[in-house]
């Protein structure tokens, strides 16, 4: 019964993450305009440290659906498919 409430806990905490990550680049995009990055260092300063150990594999996953980008590993920008995702989620109010 532990495994399955860290399992939902972990899914939480991940959503959170999720959720800050894609906020934090679409509002830098909608203020810098189209390719305008935001650091990785600055996106790790802004998280509570108990969801750090989350950040690296939501960076991936959220590569990995194609919804953010990075050419160097250390800046990412929100993707036009995560700027759309992101619209689509409060639209229809479905959280991230």
């Amino acid at each position: 019964m532990d495994k399955i409430s860290n399992y939902e806990d972990d899914d939480s905490a991940r959503h959170n993450v999720e959720r800050f990550v894609l906020d934090k680049l679409f509002t830098q995009d909608s203020i810098g305009g189209e390719g305008h990055s935001v650091n990785i260092s600055e996106l790790m300063e802004s998280l509570d440290s108990n969801m750090s150990p989350l950040f690296d594999q939501t960076i991936e996953d959220l590569i990995a659906q194609g919804l953010i980008q990075s050419s160097d590993g250390e800046n990412y920008e929100i993707t036009y498919e995560g700027v759309k995702e992101v619209e689509h989620r409060k639209k229809d109010q479905i959280p991230l």
